[in-house]
């Protein structure tokens, strides 16, 4: 039995699903079971016996609503649980089980397969700590999730401007109260979402979150003085609360923000919860249509299948996802998703395979190159990360989906081998290259060109490089001269080599339809 027994706080199974709200959790059996009362959370554990405990929480990790499920709900009953939390993909056999809950007079809740147990062992125990605590007039009337309101509340409180940010920096919201004064690097935080980089921000976050009460921070040449305190959820660090100090605070304006803190782990819980299971959900819609082109999961996401689709493909300029110095790509998808919705675009975004994917609408009459341009540049800058892109299309009809995506792979491939493009390219501005590789895929030298799998022989046995000179000559249109400076050689040496190559393998400049199929063979050859 892991974590047999969790910290022991009291209150009932509707208050404690009306706090964590709707998204997360759900009771699955008879209304009258919210007046069930809950104390105790214990994980299940298959190779333990079950503890006995009074008004206990069991989270049924790894029993799906069946017959696992129709074997547990005695077995919690008889050791004193009043509330088993469990995932199920089936209807049927979760109402079912709901139905054996009823009989057993027992809570059966519910929670989204999105949502991760320890996650919402979190989420949880925050909602008990929460419904247990004493919470100041001003923060308890404020509806929950609700962060806007809940900075609005402290900053009347604490008399300073106040700001929640997440443990990314990001300002997640601010208050809004008359005649409160702000500071450049707040109005910057609040214009673009994310706290400004400033020298002293480093000493500042490792000052707040040691210290488990409110901290004041002096004032700098940048910023006013700051009253801050870390929220945290247990142990862990889940966000920030600052407050500008311009000499107006309350007398007790640090311990009011040292309980507000408590109050707002559970507001930035259930709402990383509720954000994390609507993602997730979202992830898989996404993924449904660039995989199975789902016209259903097309219309959740808002993206009309009758009108053209197009598909962008991005990744870090480095090509690899590093933590020291190119962030999550979910930081990245929030971002470049933001930045299309700000354009009324409708879009839906993954991550899949290290790429991030996104599937939007345009109207037929234009393109969204340069949207997604601005959007790309725009994320990188506000992620502090170089980014690069391929955009296909249009998908007229979800059943050319999966040919647009591969398409948008393709692009950015180039876009990472050919810097000259520059960090976004869209299948137009390489179109040529993307024909050549889809041959390349689907001919054999041999079958273009007997000419050309003699000179790529000839070239492995001999160490010989043949195939490079007749390449960049033909490709330059028969310019002696470009040849020789793209070689680096004297234009009298490739003039020799070509003489050589001629009588070697019958080459005949004078036929254009052999030079064509020659140029071709070797380009698919190159470009395997």
């Amino acid at each position: 039995m892991s974590n047999p027994e969790l910290d022991v706080v009291h209150t009932s199974v509707g208050m404690l699903l009306d706090t964590i709200g709707a998204d997360a959790l759900r009771l699955a059996n008879d209304p009258a079971a919210r007046e069930l009362a809950v104390s105790q959370r214990t994980f299940y554990d298959p190779n333990d016996a079950l503890p006995v405990v009074r008004q206990g929480l069991l989270y049924g990790v790894g029993v799906r609503a069946g017959v696992p499920l129709l074997h547990l709900l005695p077995q919690a009953t008889t050791a004193g649980y009043t509330v088993v939390v469990a995932k199920s993909d089936d209807d049927q056999a979760l109402a079912a089980s709901a139905r054996m809950a009823d009989r057993l007079g027992i809570a059966l809740v519910a929670v989204g397969s999105g949502l991760e147990w320890l996650q919402l062992e979190h989420l949880v125990g925050t909602a008990l700590a929460a419904a247990s605590a004493e919470a100041s007039a001003p923060l308890s009337t404020v509806a929950m999730g609700d962060l806007f309101s809940l900075a609005n509340a402290i900053a009347a409180a604490t008399g300073g401007a106040t700001a929640i940010e997440d443990t990314d920096t990001r300002v997640l919201a601010y208050s809004t109260v008359h005649g409160q004064q702000i500071d450049d690097a707040r109005q910057q935080g609040i214009l673009g979402r994310l706290v400004p980089d400033l020298p002293d921000n480093p000493w500042h976050y490792r000052q707040v979150y040691s210290h488990p009460a409110a901290v004041r921070l002096p004032a700098s040449d940048t910023a006013q003085g700051r009253l801050a305190c870390a929220v945290r959820s247990g142990t862990r660090i889940i966000g920030s609360i600052w407050v500008v100090d311009c000499g107006t605070l309350t007398d007790d304006a640090d311990r009011i923000l040292t309980e507000a803190c408590e109050v707002a782990a559970l507001h930035l819980l259930r709402a990383r919860a509720s954000d994390d299971f609507a993602r997730q959900q979202r992830a898989d819609q996404v993924r449904a249509v660039l995989e199975t082109g789902s016209a259903g999961a097309a219309r959740r996401l808002g993206l009309t299948p009758d009108r053209p689709l197009w598909v962008v493909a991005i990744e870090p300029a480095t090509g690899e996802w590093d933590a020291q110095t190119v962030p999550d790509p979910g930081r990245v998808v929030d971002v470049f998703s933001l930045e299309l919705a700000a354009r009324s675009v409708q879009s839906g975004c993954v991550v899949i395979g290290g790429r991030i994917y996104a599937v939007l609408t345009w109207p037929s009459q234009q393109r969204p190159d340069d949207l997604v341009r601005h959007a790309v540049r725009a994320s990188g800058t506000a992620v502090r990360a170089a980014l690069r892109a391929g955009v296909a299309g249009p998908a007229h009809g979800l059943d050319s989906i999966r040919a647009v995506r591969e398409s948008a792979d393709r692009v950015v491939d180039l876009v990472a081998s050919r810097p000259a493009l520059g960090p976004v390219a869209t299948a137009d501005d390489v179109r040529e290259a993307l024909v050549l590789h889809s041959l390349a895929q689907r001919l054999d030298v041999s079958q273009v060109s007997d000419l050309a799998e003699r000179v790529l022989r000839d070239d492995a046995e001999r160490s010989a490089d043949t195939a490079r000179l007749l390449r960049v000559w033909l490709g330059s249109q028969g310019d002696v001269g470009h040849t020789a400076a793209t070689l680096m050689v004297h234009p009298n040496t490739v003039r020799y080599r070509l003489s050589r190559v001629q009588s070697r393998f019958g080459l005949r400049p004078d036929h254009p339809d052999q030079m064509l199929l020659l140029w071709l063979a070797l380009r698919l050859a190159h470009d395997r």
